[in-house]
């Protein structure tokens, strides 16, 4: 007997183990998915882009397809900023760690 399959079956993602914040934040940083979301750019480079990026759907260029992505990953990893990012976040979440357990040995202390 075959098992029924519904349509909410493709949606579905399987997790094998919780994920933290911090494994979260660097996955998503480091996803090139989400190249262009984590781009920081000036109103200037936004209408050009913008601009680029309809010719290029207008007319089929390739080259313009491709670029854009990888101009805006350009922008993203200039100066180490990327990287800096996610050395940011992983500072940020080691030290509310540290406060949480401090706070905790301190509750504990006090008894």
């Amino acid at each position: 007997m075959s098992k029924e399959k519904y349509g909410f079956d493709d949606d579905m993602q399987i997790v094998s183990e919780p994920k933290s914040d911090l494994s979260k934040v660097t996955e998503i940083l480091l996803n090139a998915q989400w190249r262009r979301r984590k781009t920081i750019l000036s109103n200037r480079v936004i209408s050009a882009l913008a601009t680029l990026e309809t010719i290029s759907k207008i007319w089929n260029v390739e080259f313009l397809k491709n670029w854009i992505p990888y101009y805006c990953e350009y922008l993203t990893s200039k100066d180490g900023k990327g990287r800096q990012d996610i050395v940011d976040i992983t500072k940020f979440s080691i030290d509310r760690e540290n406060q949480r357990q401090e706070k905790m040995y301190d509750v504990l202390t006090r008894r």
